[in-house]
C-alpha cells in the first residue's frame, strides 16, 4: 500500500500540473475572449458610425439629386426663354433691316435736301454780304448818334448848372444815355455828386438805374449778379442821394418800395453772391426810408455780410443793430442765427466764441431741415457755410451727402427761386475743432468772395 502511494505521487503531481496548466490556459482563453469581445464592440460602434455616415451621405445624395432635378427644370425653362429671345432677336433683325432700308431712302432724300441747302447757302452768303455792308453803315450812324447824345448830355449838364429846372416827369436824353453807360465805366465820388446835383430829379434817376439793371439781369437769368462796376457806381449814387434828399415823394416811394421788393427776392439773404450788391441794396433801403421792408433777422444777415465795409457800422445803427458786438453775437447765437454770428466772429477775430462750433450747429440744423422736402433756400445756407469755411480756413468736415443733395437741387432749378425768409431751427449741440486750423476738412475749391472794403464815407 505504501508502495502504491509512492507510485501514485508522480501521477498526482502530473495531475496537479495538468490542472494548473489547464487553469492558466483557460485564463488565457478567457482573457483572449474578452479582448475579442471588446474588439467586436469597437467594430460594432464603428459599424454603427459608418451606418450613420452612410445614411447622411445617402441623404446628401438625395438632396443633390433634388437639386439636379431642379437645375434641369431651370435649365429647361431658360432654354425655353432663350428660344423666345432668339425669336425676338429675329424679329428685331427684321425690323432693323426695314429701318436700314428706310434710312437709306431718307439718306437719299437728305442728299437732295443738302444740295438744295447748298444752293440756299450761296444765296444766304450773298444776303450776308449785303447785311454786313448795311451793318457797317449802321455802325457809322450809331457812332454819329452816340456823339450827338454825348453833346446833348453835355448841353443838358451846362443848362442845369446855369438855370433852375422844374421837376421833369421823364429822364432826359443825357440821363437815358448814362443809364446805359454806368454798367461799364467807373465814376469818382465828385463826378457822381456833380451829376446828381445837376439833373432835375436825382431821386427818380437812381430807381430808374436800378430798375433797368434788374430787368437786364432778369432777361439774362442772372438774378442777384449785377455787374461790379455798376454796383460800385450805385453805392456812390445812393450815398449821395441820401445827402441830397428828395426821395420822400409818394410816387417815388411807391416805385422804390416795389423795386426794392423785387430786388430783395433776387438776393440770397443767407449768403449774397456779391456782398457789394448786398451793400447797395441796404443803402437803397436807407436812401428811400424802406426800413420796414426787411425784418430784423434779414437785416442782421445782410448787415453781417457787409460788416467789413466802411458803411457797415452805420448800417448796423440804422437797422437798430447797434449793440456791443459780443452781445450782438450772443443774441444771434441765442436766436440760432449762426451764419451771421460766425461772419462777425471771424471778421473781428473774437476770442470768446468758437466759429467752428457754431458752424457745426448750423450744419446739423441744415442737415435736419433738408431731410424732408428740399427747398432752394437751403442752397443759400450751404453756400454761406462753404464760403465761411473757405474764407477763414475753418477745419470743418462738411457732409458729402448733404452737399450732393443740395447741389443737385441747384443744378436742376431754372433759375432757383431764392427767397429771403429764414427758417429758425432748434439748436443742436455739436462738438468742434480748432477754429484757427490751417486748412479745411473739405477738399474742393470754393470761389473766393471779395473782402476788400469800399473805403468811402457813408454820408
Amino acid at each position: 500500500m505504501e508502495k502504491r502511494s509512492v507510485e501514485d505521487e508522480p501521477a498526482l503531481s502530473g495531475a496537479k500540473k495538468l490542472k494548473t496548466d489547464s487553469s492558466q490556459m483557460l485564463k488565457t482563453l478567457h482573457d483572449h475572449l474578452n479582448m475579442v469581445i471588446e474588439e467586436v464592440e469597437v467594430k460594432e460602434n464603428q459599424l454603427q458610425a459608418l451606418s450613420l455616415k452612410l445614411a447622411e451621405i445617402q441623404k446628401q445624395v438625395e438632396q443633390q439629386t433634388d437639386k439636379l432635378k431642379a437645375t434641369e427644370v431651370e435649365a429647361s425653362d431658360k432654354e425655353k426663354a432663350l428660344g423666345l429671345i432668339r425669336n425676338q432677336i429675329k424679329s428685331e433683325e427684321k425690323t432693323l433691316i426695314e429701318l436700314r432700308t428706310s434710312l437709306e431712302h431718307t439718306g437719299n432724300e437728305l442728299e437732295l435736301k443738302k444740295a438744295e441747302l447748298k444752293k440756299t447757302g450761296n444765296e444766304f452768303e450773298l444776303k450776308k454780304a449785303e447785311l454786313e455792308h448795311t451793318g457797317n453803315e449802321l455802325e457809322l450812324k450809331k457812332t454819329e448818334l452816340k456823339n450827338t447824345e454825348i453833346r446833348l448830355r453835355s448841353s443838358v449838364l451846362v443848362k442845369h448848372e446855369t438855370q433852375p429846372i422844374a421837376a421833369e416827369p421823364e429822364l432826359s436824353t443825357g440821363d437815358a444815355f448814362l443809364l446805359h453807360e454806368l454798367s461799364t465805366i467807373g465814376l469818382e465820388r465828385h463826378e457822381v455828386s456833380s451829376y446828381l446835383r445837376a439833373i432835375s430829379n436825382p431821386a427818380k434817376f437812381v430807381p430808374d438805374l436800378v430798375d433797368r439793371q434788374l430787368r437786364t439781369a432778369y432777361r439774362r437769368q442772372k438774378l442777384g449778379c449785377l455787374q461790379e462796376s455798376l454796383l460800385k457806381n450805385l453805392v456812390l449814387f445812393l450815398e449821395e442821394l441820401a445827402g441830397i434828399g428828395g426821395s420822400e415823394k409818394p410816387q417815388l416811394q411807391f416805385k422804390a418800395k416795389e423795386l426794392a421788393s423785387t430786388w430783395k427776392e433776387n438776393i440770397t439773404i443767407e449768403a449774397p453772391i456779391s456782398s457789394l450788391e448786398a451793400l447797395a441794396f441796404l443803402l437803397f433801403i436807407v436812401a428811400f426810408g424802406l426800413k420796414s421792408l426787411i425784418n430784423e433777422e434779414e437785416a442782421a444777415l445782410l448787415a453781417s455780410s457787409v460788416f467789413h465795409y466802411t458803411q457797415g457800422p452805420k448800417l448796423f445803427q440804422f437797422f437798430g443793430l447797434k449793440r456791443k458786438i459780443p452781445e450782438f453775437v450772443r443774441d444771434l447765437i441765442k436766436d440760432h442765427q449762426y451764419i451771421p454770428a460766425v461772419r462777425i466772429i471771424c471778421l473781428l477775430d473774437l476770442k470768446d466764441f468758437s466759429a467752428t462750433t457754431l458752424l457745426m450747429k448750423e450744419i446739423t440744423v441744415l442737415r435736419h431741415s433738408a431731410m424732408g422736402k428740399v427747398q432752394n433756400k437751403y442752397v443759400g445756407r450751404l453756400r454761406a457755410i462753404v464760403e465761411l469755411v473757405a474764407d477763414y480756413k475753418l477745419d470743418i468736415d462738411l457732409p458729402g451727402e448733404l452737399i450732393a443733395k443740395l447741389v443737385f437741387l441747384r443744378e436742376n432749378s431754372t433759375p432757383p427761386e431764392l427767397h429771403c425768409s429764414v427758417e429758425v431751427a432748434e439748436e443742436t449741440c455739436t462738438s468742434s475743432s480748432n477754429p484757427k486750423a490751417a486748412c479745411s476738412g473739405v477738399h474742393f475749391l470754393v470761389p473766393k468772395r471779395e473782402t476788400k472794403p469800399l473805403v468811402n464815407p457813408m454820408y
